[in-house]
Order: C-alpha cells, then sequence, then structure tokens
C-alpha cells in the first residue's frame, strides 16, 4: 500500500508529539495518529472541547456511539463522569451492556431531564431514522447552558436536508437508494444513510429543540499550518456545537 499522506505534528488527542499518516485519499476517516489511531474528526472534537469548555473533562459527558478504539481512553480518561451509550434493538433500554456502557436509542433516552453538562456524538446523526426527536432528547438531557458537541457530514452546495427514508407505522422505508456507513458494533452490515443533511441543519436543530448551533469548519482552512500541525487537514471536517440556554 503507498502512503497518500505523511506529516510529524502534535496530536490533540493523546497530546503527544506524533506521525499522522494516510493510506487512503479521504484523509477525513484515514489519516491517523501512529500514537492513539485517532482520525481529524476525532481530533477536531477534542480542539474544539478544549477551546470551548476547557474544564470539560470534569464535566458530566454522555457520548452516544463512540468510535474511539485506543484513542478513547487517551481522550475521556481524566473525565471525572463519563458515560456511553450503543443501540441493540434486541435489548432493554437502559440495560446495562459493559462498564459505563448502557443500551439507549437517542429518540428516547431513558435518562432523566437535565443529566449531562455535554453531550457528543460523531457521524450518528445522518443514521438515525427520527433525527429531530433525537435532537429534542439531547435538549432534554443537557443541563441549562450544556452543550451537544458532535459531527456530522453536511453537503454544503445542498441548501435543504432531505431525507433518504420515511418511518410508516414504526416501520423504516427507502424514498432514494440505499447507502451504508461503517458502524462500530456491525461492521459487516455498517448503518444505513438516512438523512443528507444541507445548509440548513443549523434552522432545522433550533425549530425542532431550541437549542442554538454553531458550525466550526476546519475544511476551510485545509491549508493552515495549526490545523496541519494537529493533523485536521481533511475535507467535510467540521464540529457543531448545540447550546441549551
Amino acid at each position: 500500500m503507498l502512503i497518500k499522506k505523511i506529516k510529524m505534528g502534535y496530536c490533540p488527542v493523546c497530546k503527544k508529539k506524533t506521525t499522522f499518516m494516510s493510506f487512503d485519499s479521504w484523509l477525513r476517516e484515514s489519516y491517523k495518529c501512529v500514537i492513539c489511531r485517532s482520525k481529524p474528526r476525532q481530533r477536531a472534537m477534542i480542539k474544539v472541547l478544549d477551546e470551548i469548555l476547557p474544564d470539560w473533562r470534569n464535566r458530566k459527558i454522555y457520548e452516544c456511539s463512540p468510535d474511539w478504539g485506543k484513542g478513547r481512553r487517551y481522550a475521556l480518561r481524566d473525565c471525572h463522569s463519563y458515560v456511553y451509550s450503543y443501540f441493540y434493538e434486541d435489548k432493554d433500554l437502559g440495560a446495562i451492556i459493559y462498564d459505563s456502557c448502557t443500551n439507549q436509542n437517542l429518540e428516547k433516552l431513558t435518562y432523566e431531564d437535565e443529566s449531562f453538562d455535554v453531550v457528543i456524538t460523531q457521524d450518528v446523526f445522518e443514521h438515525i431514522n427520527e433525527p429531530f426527536q433525537a435532537f429534542k432528547e439531547i435538549a432534554r438531557v443537557l443541563k441549562p447552558g450544556g452543550g451537544h458537541f458532535f459531527t456530522v457530514p453536511i453537503d454544503k452546495p445542498l441548501k435543504k436536508t432531505i431525507p433518504r427514508i420515511k418511518m410508516e407505522n414504526g416501520f423504516r422505508k427507502a424514498i432514494l437508494p440505499e447507502i451504508y456507513h461503517g458502524n462500530p458494533i456491525d461492521k459487516e452490515k455498517g448503518s444505513l444513510v438516512t438523512y443528507d443533511w444541507g445548509n440548513d441543519i443549523c434552522e432545522l436543530i433550533e425549530e425542532c429543540s431550541g437549542m442554538s448551533t454553531s458550525i466550526i469548519e476546519f475544511d476551510k482552512y485545509t491549508n493552515c499550518e495549526e490545523n496541519a500541525r494537529l493533523g485536521l487537514e481533511a475535507y467535510s471536517l467540521y464540529v457543531l456545537v448545540s447550546r441549551k440556554w
């Protein structure tokens, strides 16, 4: 395999001098730190958390469907209170899977109101059947002043978000050709893409949840020296922050 990109720098996740390396031209998922194996979107997430909420490690955090691999213990090992979840359709909601991991559906979380300071999701909202209900649920479980920090692919030329499915009597029906992305708990089947998010995403979130959303766009600065040093060179590299005021 040929190396597509390699550069020395500093990783925001493991906080070490490192080398970033990719064997694929789609850097967003393949340009990894050789120490902690973090991806650009994961490094971007930690950079935004460090800048916006410097004491986030001391906050109460819930993360849905993490895909950190080895990087997760580097990024979250110092957190004061951290829980996470995956969604298994054949398990009871709220059931403990292992450690601090429970079975959760973002559309109907089992957590109490105002339970968390921070909710983190990474590349989850393009796979949810009813994402607007999920945004409402996240607003419900966030404490006042809390924030939802998340990544999601956004099609910037797309003015309006397009659903790829519709729900009928509780069942999902595809209305556009099916596309699947990787799934940390089902690597063979993957996850169906349910929504193509467009430039109206911030307005849609506010309409359904009341949270105001901002987008930090790293791909605007792919030639930025600081981003290059931190391994943040990739297209479609955004971190969104929705705040509950």
